[in-house]
């Protein structure tokens, strides 16, 4: 029976039958001195079978297994990434209920706006939607980026029961979410994703709503679906933390937007082909628990750090539809040297979307007339030189870098 066995797996494995072999003729050269040589004449065979077999492994690359390859069945079910695909079909469902509800939002989203993909180089896309512009909650104004929580002011406590689509408590791990409508929406299914929002946090990110919004972006099998943050001066309407959850399905210029890599082999900047600026961290499908959490908290640590320099920034959270790249998350990031204090509704203002290459208007005469040498110079202007204090800031933290005593601010 053992020789039946080991003959089918010498068979499958060639390479272990030449090793095996010369090891024996090594062996039975020096001959069997004593009853210790017999003994391991006896093992040898088992020997040189696993030293063999683990060479052949540790030749071939290993795949860094994701957290759904590790975790058990009954507590994959009940976390966010076994988890996300129901909040996102249950939230769709009840969109489009709330949607036809009578007076709950602002107006109705047109079935088939007016939309036009601007001609040029990097095919922007615009849509029509006047009445955001005419109906919406008036936009907050947000002192700086270390704001403080203003009870008085409109915030995320006071919205109508009735438009809160779902509160998200059970998924183990993550925080209590709210998914509230957006009143005004940009497009179909806009929500809004606001973390304990009865601790009153302010509109600057945390390590938890990343963490929560990048794990649920890489557990959904939906393309179409994008997020977004808008920090205080950079079109954030609403000083109670926040991300933007919406349905875009057309290929958006940063779709493929060419990338240089920047640090890390996970770290990109748009190339410098390009015709804008900012950076993208690359989330691989195959991330385990751990790369994920320190590309989150590298995320989070430049947050803070464009937060003490009051910077206003942006971020656009998608799948890659890069061909080959499906099922990995990019998160990009800009960041602007312009602070903008007020919204005009009336004009074409730069906020993620924008960014990202979607941008609504409420005119349909600059729907059809805006050019991209105007688009490129609107998004120029805000974003001015604050990428490249980014570069080198992130690059600085993926690499370890501890801040140097030049760069501390100096105190008599």
């Amino acid at each position: 029976m053992l020789s039946r066995h080991l003959g089918a797996f010498f068979r499958n494995k060639r390479h272990v039958f030449k090793t095996f072999s010369a090891h024996i003729r090594n062996f039975l050269a020096t001959g069997f001195s004593n009853r210790f040589s017999l003994r391991v004449a006896t093992l040898l065979p088992l020997v040189i079978l696993r030293s063999a077999d683990c060479r052949q492994k540790d030749g071939q690359e290993v795949r860094r297994p994701g957290r759904k390859r590790t975790m058990s069945k009954v507590k994959y079910e009940t976390s966010l990434e076994g988890r996300a695909q129901l909040y996102l079909n249950a939230m769709k469902t009840r969109w489009e209920q709330l949607h036809k509800m009578p007076g709950l939002f602002s107006y109705q989203l047109q079935k088939s706006p007016q939309s036009r993909k601007i001609p040029g180089n990097w095919g922007f896309y615009t849509e029509l939607n006047a009445e955001r512009s005419l109906k919406r909650r008036r936009p907050q104004t947000i002192e700086n980026l270390n704001p403080t929580f203003k009870p008085s002011m409109f915030n995320f406590n006071k919205v109508d029961a009735r438009e809160i689509i779902m509160t998200i408590d059970d998924a183990n791990g993550s925080p209590e979410v709210q998914m509230i409508i957006n009143k005004s929406p940009i497009t179909k299914y806009h929500t809004l994703i606001c973390p304990e929002v009865g601790k009153n946090h302010v509109q600057r990110i945390t390590r938890e709503v990343l963490q929560f919004c990048i794990t649920f972006m890489r557990s959904i099998d939906d393309k179409d679906m994008r997020m977004g943050y808008n920090s205080p001066g950079a079109l954030a309407s609403v000083n109670h933390l926040h991300f933007h959850l919406l349905h875009m399905p057309q290929d958006l210029y940063i779709d493929q937007a060419p990338l240089d890599e920047l640090v890390g082999g996970y770290v990109y900047r748009l190339s410098r082909r390009a015709p804008t600026e900012g950076i993208c961290m690359v989330f691989n499908e195959s991330d385990c628990d751990e790369l994920v959490a320190e590309k989150v908290e590298q995320l989070y640590k430049l947050a803070m750090w464009m937060c003490q320099k009051n910077m206003p920034h942006n971020l656009f959270i998608t799948q890659d539809r890069r061909p080959g790249q499906s099922g990995n998350v990019q998160v990009f990031v800009f960041a602007r040297s312009e602070y903008c204090v007020n919204k005009d509704l009336a004009d074409f203002n730069v906020g993620f979307c924008e960014l990202a290459g979607y941008i609504p208007l409420p005119d349909p005469d600059k729907v059809e007339n805006l050019t991209e040498l105007q688009v490129l110079f609107r998004i120029r202007t805000v974003t001015g030189d604050a990428p490249k204090a980014v570069y080198e800031e992130i690059t600085h933290i993926v690499e370890g870098r501890e801040q140097s005593l030049w760069d501390l601010p100096l105190t008599i």
